[in-house]
């Protein structure tokens, strides 16, 4: 186990991470809407235990963060491989890019798996390969913390990252099936939930 003061920016990354998604979320409001607009919702829908499935990306970042504060600031940062803080920070930067993009092209994000009356369906920007680039781009986060300070309470942090993501996900999917229809149905047919060309 090596503690080095470099594994400090991993808040800076962090923030950076949730600056940029913050700020994109608080543009995206004031632009033009997307010019490929996709069908609209007529009425309000929440997928089964949206709430529940909320709270567990929340202990997923409680882990994590508790995981980097063990790591950096009592030296548990274990030494995995030369360059793993370079290889973490390049993850989360790739992670921020597709969240801010993600938010940008798609105002009708909420935190629970729901629709409202006006609700557009997004098939454009990266919705055109990922149908989660949002959840994506924590998990992304995730794995780049990982990867920069690989200690088991930030992998445990990751894996529960990635279960919420993928469940989460797929109750958005139901939810849509549900509003879109066939719309939908082709949409999925020619996306991916997460890693494009594999799931």
């Amino acid at each position: 186990m090596h503690f080095h003061p470099v594994d400090l920016a991993i808040y800076a990354a962090h923030g950076g991470f949730w600056a940029a998604f913050v700020g994109a979320r608080f543009a995206s409001r004031h632009k033009a809407p997307p010019a490929d607009k996709g069908p609209a919702a007529v009425e309000k829908k929440t997928a089964k235990h949206s709430h529940l499935l909320v709270w567990l990306h929340f202990v997923a970042f409680g882990v994590m963060y508790c995981g980097i504060g063990i790591a950096v600031f009592f030296g548990g940062t274990p030494k995995w491989f030369s360059g793993q803080q370079i290889a973490g920070a390049i993850v989360i930067g790739a992670g921020a890019i597709l969240a801010v993009t993600a938010v940008w092209y798609f105002r009708s994000w909420r935190f629970r798996a729901e629709v409202t009356a006006g609700h557009q369906l997004a098939t454009g920007g990266p919705f055109a390969i990922w149908r989660h680039p949002i959840y994506t781009a924590l998990t992304l986060l995730a794995l780049g913390t990982a990867l920069w300070i690989p200690s088991p309470i930030v992998w445990i942090g990751f894996i529960l990252m990635a279960l919420g993501s993928d469940l989460r996900g797929r109750a958005e999917e139901k939810l849509l099936l549900q509003t879109f229809g066939s719309d939908y149905i082709a949409y999925r047919a020619r996306t991916w939930r997460f890693v494009p060309g594999l799931y």
